[in-house]
């Protein structure tokens, strides 16, 4: 009589791919490099963490980090896997929030300055919470952020920097500012030499502490020769400023799109015909170490087609 052997089917209790909760842990273990801080996020223990990370590693055949003493680190592999758990994470999220709307929001802390808050930002949310209800956003200025306040990580921060900046991971341009000397009507009516740069000499000047180099900038840009730039007066914030613009106190160099409303409004007027523009940038850096970054993805790519949009509209096609 001839035996049938049969032969158990390998591995039957290995599932056929990693386990969703061991694939989480893992993207936030790499994101932060740090077990204690996915722990934090997870709300788990890190030996839960450390017990994840294991078990995938295990069903792999192969480690994902370089374990030191106090700290962890990708190898080649896992600097491999980690994109595309990131990216397949992240099209799962988006999908099942498609789908599937949650009855909890969602919450975003952004970082400013109050300027970029009042002026640029905070017009636009209303817009934004209209068409994603589901999030909430919290603006975090930095006037408001008194002493350990100012350390706490925030998921998105706008900020002002060279063109180097873009370069960073994570950072995204939202806009190029130009930057122009305006003041009130009435007091261009009653500075009647202002005809050249260096009549600006004899103006009121208007400081904004922070942006202090911008007059003298302009002024090594516009003007000849060797010069004293006028002290004026100095605030300690841009929206300051504008209101003492705005009261016939003196000149300002102000920032378009910024100032863009006080200019349609003839609150303010460009001093010279020809705008004797300086330049600089702004970005918006998301915080990847933080448990909403993907949420947070949906407020800078909704930010950045407004950003389009407007453009779009100040300078239309010609028919």
């Amino acid at each position: 009589m001839q035996l049938c052997i049969i032969k158990p089917y390998a591995n039957r209790s290995m599932p056929k791919r990693p386990r969703l909760n061991q694939l989480r842990t893992f993207e936030a273990a790499a994101r932060h490099l740090s077990f204690s801080l996915a722990a934090e996020e997870l709300h788990v223990s890190q030996a839960a963490v450390s017990q994840q990370i294991r078990q995938l590693e295990d069903y792999l055949g192969a480690p994902l980090f370089v374990r030191n003493n106090r700290t962890i680190s990708l190898n080649s592999g896992g600097q491999a896997y980690y994109p595309a758990v990131q990216e397949a994470l992240d099209r799962l999220d988006t999908i099942t929030d498609q789908l599937f709307p949650e009855k909890r929001k969602h919450l975003i802390t952004i970082r400013c300055t109050p300027s970029i808050a009042s002026l640029w930002l905070a017009p636009r949310l209303r817009q934004f919470h209209d068409i994603k209800p589901d999030i909430d956003v919290h603006i975090r200025t930095l006037d408001q952020l008194p002493g350990q306040l100012a350390h706490q990580e925030c998921d998105l921060e706008i900020f002002v920097g060279s063109q180097e900046a873009i370069k960073g991971a994570g950072v995204h341009k939202l806009w190029d500012a130009e930057i122009i000397p305006v003041c009130a009507p009435g007091y261009l009516e009653k500075m009647t030499i202002i005809k050249k740069a260096e009549d600006l000499l004899n103006c009121d000047l208007i400081h904004v502490l922070g942006y202090e180099n911008d007059w003298h900038r302009w002024f090594r840009t516009y003007c000849k020769g060797t010069f004293d730039i006028p002290q004026g007066f100095s605030v300690d914030g841009s929206l300051i400023a504008l209101e003492a613009a705005c009261r016939g106190e003196g000149v300002i160099l102000g920032r378009r799109p910024l100032i863009d409303g006080y200019l349609a409004s003839t609150q303010l007027t460009k001093v010279f015909e020809d705008p004797l523009s300086l330049f600089t940038s702004y970005f918006i850096r998301e915080n990847r170490k933080s448990a909403n970054w993907r949420i947070s993805k949906v407020l800078i790519e909704w930010l950045l087609h407004n950003q389009v949009s407007d453009r779009k509209r100040s300078n239309p096609a010609p028919d």
